[in-house]
Order: C-alpha cells, then sequence, then structure tokens
C-alpha cells in the first residue's frame, strides 16, 4: 500500500503540506468533540488553524471527507485491541483478559468518541463510506470474537443454538452502545467502574458460558 498523502483533487503532497492537513484533521477533531457534527463548519476549522477556508478546500472537499478520514484513523488504532479476543477466557484469569479488553476499548472510545458517534451517526444516515468503514472497523473485532464464541460451542462450554457471527455482532454492538451513551448513564449514576466492570462482566458470560 503506498504511504503517498493527496490532496483533494488527487495530487500527492509534500511534507509542508501534510503538517498542514495535519493540523486542519487534529483540529476538525477537537471541534467535533467541543461542538458536535451539526454545527461543524468549515471556516471553524479553518479559523482554528489561523487559516482559511480555501486551505481546507485544498486538503477535503467538505467536513464530512475530513471526519471519515478520522474515522480510518481510527480503525487502524483499533486494531491492536483485536490481540486480548483470543481463546482461553474459559481459564481462571478469564474475568481478569475480559476486564482487560474493556479497559483497552473504552480507552479506545474516550480518545475518538467524537469520530466514532459522527461516524455511526453518518453510516446510520446510509452514507455508503461511513458505512463502509465502520463496518471495516467492526468485523476487526467481530471476527476475533466469532472464534472464540465457535471455539466455545465445539468445547460445548456454549449452546450450540447461538450462531457465532449474529453473537458477534451483538456484543459489539452491546459496547457501542453502552459507551457511545456513557454520558447519559453518568447522569443515572453510572460511574465509569460500574460500567466497565458491568460491561466485563457480561463479555464474559457470554464468551465463555460462565
Amino acid at each position: 500500500m503506498s504511504d503517498d498523502v493527496f490532496a483533494a483533487d488527487g495530487r500527492v503532497i509534500g511534507s509542508r503540506a501534510i503538517a498542514t492537513r495535519r493540523k486542519l484533521l487534529d483540529s476538525t477533531a477537537k471541534l467535533l468533540q467541543e461542538q458536535g457534527i451539526l454545527d461543524l463548519r468549515v471556516v471553524d476549522i479553518s479559523r482554528d488553524i489561523g487559516s482559511s477556508p480555501a486551505t481546507f478546500y485544498q486538503y477535503f472537499n467538505d467536513v464530512d471527507e475530513a471526519i471519515l478520514e478520522l474515522a480510518k484513523e481510527a480503525t487502524e488504532d483499533e486494531k491492536p485491541l483485536v490481540a486480548l479476543l483470543q481463546p482461553g477466557w474459559n481459564e481462571s484469569d478469564g474475568l481478569e483478559r475480559a476486564g482487560r479488553f474493556v479497559d483497552a476499548y473504552m480507552a479506545y472510545w474516550d480518545t475518538h468518541h467524537a469520530v466514532l458517534r459522527a461516524r455511526n451517526l453518518k453510516a446510520e444516515e446510509g452514507n455508503r463510506h461511513f458505512r463502509a468503514v465502520r463496518t471495516e472497523a467492526n468485523l476487526l473485532v467481530m471476527d476475533a470474537l466469532q472464534a472464540m464464541v465457535a471455539e466455545g460451542i465445539a468445547a460445548k462450554r456454549l449452546s450450540n443454538s447461538l450462531d457465532p457471527f449474529t453473537t458477534a455482532a451483538a456484543v459489539v454492538a452491546m459496547c457501542e452502545r453502552l459507551l457511545a451513551f456513557r454520558p447519559e448513564m453518568a447522569k443515572r449514576g453510572a460511574n465509569r467502574d460500574a460500567i466497565r466492570n458491568t460491561l466485563a462482566t457480561l463479555l464474559y458470560g457470554a464468551l465463555t458460558g460462565h
């Protein structure tokens, strides 16, 4: 895969332009967290880095394109989580392993939550580019989860009425929805530790049958 970085018109850009593009992406991520996707404008991003909208349009056709790039970067940061999803959670340290995965997944969401919520919103609205990025990200985790469920079924620890792919999809959906609405849950008394421990216990049960 080429490591070239491209401008909006398809030209390969150099190191100075790459630095400007990085500033625009970092500003987009920051303002997305502060303002939300509905209020985010090109002029806000440009002003934040002391530039003009014309500079923004050299690199991205619109705000969505910048957010899409951030979503792709978030997918790269999700890949290390797969190493925490390996068969063996049925052993004595299984609940601890589940906790380590949840800790890593929560840290991932802490870093990228504004981008991930925007990605999911755009995907649910039917944007095929955001849907493709979300699918790629989810399948990273789902493939590992599916293997764990299949192994559990083969070992007769899990019911053979479970479909591995559907179970993996349900686990990912639960994790995403729970963490996406964490601020609202906190208002009802569910602090970080409560969410972390509950999610770890649910995952442990779902993937081991214990």
